[in-house]
């Protein structure tokens, strides 16, 4: 293989709630290096670096072999592609990693971690079961705990545009039970939660180019005070302001 490859498989119906995705990254011995950018998102990842190469997450070496875990990104990451690299992973949905593990997520926002469940490491190979293999192995470990799921597709409903307060009360929630639950379940206080959602809807309508060319406008759409405002949320966490981010996008690119 000489080319970028990357693949996302559903899991089973009623995973769904919980997971987002099983990926697979492979790059051939012909793979031209490069640093990619990721951005904040609310999710976590459990993946293993499959490979021989030990490409850097911000700085950070993935061994060969190892499992980690990727806390709730708030932040922008860069990460490196190296040739001959073959990387499979989870992604949950905001809040779905709970319902499987018990960490304190609030130490591990935007931290990346080794993991030490070996009995998933085990699990993890790029053949065609491996679909099949994570299924089951979810299905069986997931646990009882107390649903945050309504609260984040409330905040998505929504893109963002809700305040704390009114997530509190459309769920019947105090402030402080609120705040315990999403520091619990996801590491990060709604307030955050809210605001990386809302970046997210920018982000998009940033790729497809789906605003006018006033920025202010985009920021009056999405409920930020004034262009600097967006400005400010963009750049922390994207890591570049809305210009600089809309000229890594080309028109016909999809991503």
């Amino acid at each position: 293989m000489n080319s970028f490859k990357y693949t996302e498989v559903s899991p089973v119906e009623h995973l769904k709630d919980f997971i987002e995705t099983y990926w697979i990254m492979e790059t051939g011995p012909l793979y031209q290096p490069a640093d990619v950018r990721l951005y904040a998102d609310g999710t976590t990842d459990i993946f293993v670096n499959m490979g021989s190469t030990r490409p850097l997450l911000n700085n950070k070496p993935l061994l060969p072999g190892t499992i980690y875990f990727g806390g709730t990104m708030t932040t922008s990451s860069l990460i490196q592609r190296l040739p001959n690299s073959v990387f499979i992973g989870i992604r949950f949905k905001p809040g779905g990693f709970a319902f499987f593990y018990k960490l304190p997520l609030h130490e591990l926002t935007d931290e990346i971690i080794e993991f030490p469940d070996r009995f998933l490491r085990d699990l993890l190979d790029v053949d065609d079961q491996v679909t099949d293999r994570l299924n089951d192995f979810f299905t069986r470990k997931i646990r009882n705990t107390r649903n945050l799921l309504p609260l984040a597709k409330t905040v998505e409903y929504y893109k963002g545009k809700i305040t704390v307060d009114c997530l509190a009360e459309k769920h019947h929630l105090t402030n402080r039970t609120l705040e315990r639950l999403f520091n619990e379940h996801m590491g990060i206080s709604p307030k955050e939660f809210i605001k990386v959602i809302r970046f997210q809807q920018v982000l998009k309508r940033i790729r497809k180019k789906d605003y006018k060319d006033n920025l202010a406008e985009l920021a009056f759409e999405m409920g930020y005070y004034d262009h600097a405002h967006l400005t400010n949320e963009v750049k922390r966490y994207s890591g570049f302001n809305p210009t600089a981010l809309t000229a890594l996008f080309k028109p016909h690119e999809k991503r």
